[in-house]
């Protein structure tokens, strides 16, 4: 409720500086701070609000709606102790509204004699309620988006928006964005790591957006099996949307996914927050600058050393996971309609995990760094409905890997700038197009080893430091129209992509109809993405290897809205134009086809949350003409959580993520490679499956208002069934003898903490 108080808040905000005297806004902005729990501390800002109303609406009285402000300052009053006040202000209203029973009730109870008989009520809390006569007519204030970074239109598939609340309350994804949004329908759960494999899709199919800009990576912890954690500190996090397919053609280069987050606006208030666990602690402020700028910043944070050795884990590590990160940001918006952004990022993170894999067991020691900068501006035109807007982001992600002959150090740099333009041509039209332009490089040095062994003494190739760029160019233009029951959004996009030479042409269209509670999708379209990517540091002989460069989509879907919302979305998935890429045998066709079924409980209730299904099929076709199961074939993932208010400072919580087993190659034994070396003889790729990834969460949560801020401690129990999840298997030197490796949450894990927030 407190997300989506603010929210209102925010949006009305803003309305207010396009048209101050907007009566509606005003009037529901001050309802919003009216109601607010006492210890927000609201009352004043209520007060400020219902005495502009009450002086721009002056001695009228042709609209019913406006006795409203008298008797909610009247409350206020007499909440504060001025019994003296409050009767002032209701006399003042009744005498200009005779006949509203609320003023006439609000007197009699304080025994002061109503000044004429009543008469049937005025409408009460008609928040947008519009005065008939043409001289009090309240215009209409069309509020824009700050920053739009997905279509606006209705009719795109596979999209879920998470809100910070949604996020940081998420039992189990422990306040990480990437955690939470994989507990959503269309994320398959391939393992424990932090990527998004959507709809059986490549990680780097899917990637980031920022307040609109790509940036490189927001991971950390990375290694052989993926990351562990994601980079973004959720409480400056507004919104995360991920989309799974048929997305706009505002967004190339992806052949699967999308997830697009955007940060907070301007600060109107200043904020401040604390917060510390076992394994993690932070802050962030925000603090207005003026009128029309302001500021915010987080700091986060985390060190596992507590954390391992309150659970008796300290030898799976050699030096305990930490790291620390930073955002800020700084808003100016120097006249209604036109605001620039300014968003800076940093992330540091180090790990040295005793891990058992390739025939060597020692320590995985792991360094990284972030860097991002994010330049937005958008202006809207005064005498059109036009939106122009502009973003730059430079990206840059260094990572330092050493495990036995392994040492690779890799930097990956990128810059993106992207320019668009919105029109709306009369009611139910909206027009869009832009373009985008970006360069890419990559450096590396160290050592690789030239065979699946990493013990030392393996074969190896030594790099000399080497630096390869490439760059990215294209355009699209889209309309969203509605026509009639029918919201039809269809465009087209124009790539020459990285490490491409030609240029690639994606047509995309989708549409969806509304009928009552019902609402129907479907969406087609052509992506692409190109083949710029670093190769593994590892080589893995035993996984089919290939690049994809083209994807075509088909997506239908239904959804009901009501108290239990559900939707479903199946899906066919065409891979094609794969390059060279890894070491296994080579791939030239894949395809992935499914269903997505997902029920949600709305926000509101004691038990809110949802319980999302997914059916995969993803298959592949060799070049030797075998086809076998994608190494993301998960025929079946199971996401749900569910959060129960349990009186009204205390809620209960509960996740679950399920995953069948993820195919991969076996080792059948080993072949002589002379020189007292074997190399591994491996069976039909793909042909085998891990055991089914299972964890159950729990999570307590208990609030306590305090004078002008709230104090949030909880309880989080990770796989609160002990199950001893398999991430792999590995093989002893000589390949005889087969162990499986566990997940880093193999074993119940408690985490405590708090959060202080001032309001």
């Amino acid at each position: 409720a407190g997300e989506l108080s603010a929210e209102s808040i925010a949006l009305l905000q803003r309305a207010l500086e396009v048209e101050p005297a907007h009566w509606t806004a005003r009037y529901v902005l001050a309802l919003n701070y009216y109601r607010a729990p006492a210890f927000l501390g609201r009352s004043p800002l209520a007060a400020h609000e219902l005495d502009r109303l009450i002086a721009q609406q002056g001695e009228r009285t042709d609209v019913p709606e406006f006795a409203r402000p008298f008797e909610y300052r009247g409350l206020l009053w007499s909440r504060a102790g001025v019994p003296d006040s409050a009767l002032a202000v209701w006399q003042r209203g009744q005498r200009l509204f005779p006949a509203d029973t609320a003023l006439r009730a609000r007197l009699g109870s304080t025994g002061a004699a109503p000044s004429q008989p009543s008469s049937p009520d005025a409408p009460r809390d008609a928040a947008a309620a519009t005065p008939d006569s043409a001289s009090a007519r309240i215009e209409t204030v069309h509020v824009v988006a700050s920053r739009t970074v997905t279509a606006t239109g209705q009719a795109t598939p596979g999209e879920r928006r998470l809100t910070r609340s949604e996020i940081v309350t998420a039992p189990g994804a422990m306040a990480d964005v990437l955690q939470a949004v994989q507990l959503q329908p269309g994320a398959t759960r391939v393992g424990e790591s932090a990527e998004l494999f959507a709809r059986g899709g490549d990680p780097a199919e899917t990637p980031t957006f920022i307040d609109g800009g790509r940036i490189a990576s927001i991971v950390r912890f990375e290694g052989l099996s993926g990351s562990t954690f994601g980079a973004l500190d959720p409480w400056v996090v507004k919104s995360a949307r991920f989309s799974t397919g048929g997305f706009s053609v505002q967004f190339g280069n992806a052949l699967s996914g999308v997830l697009a987050v955007e940060t907070d606006d301007r600060p109107r208030a200043a904020q401040w927050r604390l917060g510390a666990g076992l394994a993690q602690a932070g802050a962030t402020a925000r603090l207005p600058l003026g009128a029309r700028a302001g500021a915010w910043g987080t700091l986060r944070g985390t060190h596992a050393g507590a954390l391992l050795r309150t659970h008796g884990r300290d030898d799976e590590f050699a030096r305990a996971p930490y790291s620390l990160e930073a955002m800020g940001a700084f808003i100016n918006q120097p006249k209604v309609g036109t605001e620039y952004r300014a968003l800076g990022m940093m992330v540091r993170d180090a790990s040295a995990r005793i891990v058992d894999a390739n025939g060597y067991r020692g320590a995985f020691d792991s360094h990284g760094a972030t860097h991002a900068l994010i330049l937005t501006s958008q202006h809207l035109a005064d005498e059109r409905p036009m939106i122009v807007r502009t973003n730059l982001a430079l990206s840059e992600r260094i990572t330092d890997w050493r495990f036995g002959v392994l040492a690779r150090d890799r930097e990956e740099r990128t810059g993106v700038a992207r320019a668009s333009v919105e029109y709306t041509v009369g009611t139910g039209v909206t027009l869009r197009g832009g373009v985008e332009a970006g360069l890419l490089s990559r450096g590396e040095a160290g050592a690789v080893p030239m065979t699946a062994e990493v013990e030392p003494g393996s074969p190896a190739r030594f790099l000399t430091a080497s630096d390869s760029s490439t760059w990215n160019v294209g355009t699209h233009v889209e309309g969203d129209m509605r026509l009639g029951r029918f919201n039809l959004l269809a465009g087209v996009r124009a790539d020459r992509l990285p490490g491409e030479r030609q240029v690639t042409v994606d047509p995309r269209v989708s549409v969806a109809t509304q009928f009552g509670t019902w609402t129907t999708r479907l969406a087609a379209g052509l992506f692409h993405q190109g083949r710029w990517r670093a190769e593994p540091s590892i080589p893995d002989p035993g996984t089919p290897g290939g690049l994809p460069r083209q994807a075509r989509h088909l997506v239908a879907g239904v959804e009901q809205s009501g108290a239990i919302a559900l939707k479903a979305e199946a899906f066919v998935k065409d891979y094609a134009e794969y390059g060279a890429f890894g070491s296994g045998p080579r791939i030239v066709d894949g395809r992935a086809r499914g269903v997505d079924i997902v029920a949600q409980r709305a926000a509101g209730s004691r038990l809110t949350g949802s319980l999302g299904y997914s059916l995969l099929h993803a298959e592949l076709e060799l070049h030797d003409g075998q086809t076998v199961r994608s190494p993301y074939d998960v025929t079946h993932t199971v996401a749900g959580s569910a959060t129960l208010r349990v009186t009204s400072r205390t809620t209960v919580g509960s996740s679950l993520r399920f995953g069948s087993g993820r195919p991969y190659t076996p080792i059948l034994g080993a072949d002589d490679a002379g020189g007292g070396r074997v190399t591994p003889v491996y069976g039909a790729p793909t042909s085998e499956r891990l055991p089914a990834y299972s964890r159950l969460d729990a999570r307590l949560t208990r609030y306590i208002p305090l004078r002008r801020s709230m104090l949030v401690g909880f309880v989080e129990v990770l796989n609160v069934l002990d199950r001893h999840n398999v991430a792999g298997y590995v093989w002893d030197a000589d390949y005889t003898e087969r162990r499986a490796t566990r997940t880093f949450y193999s074993e119940r894990t408690v985490m405590i903490g708090f959060e202080l927030q001032s309001h």
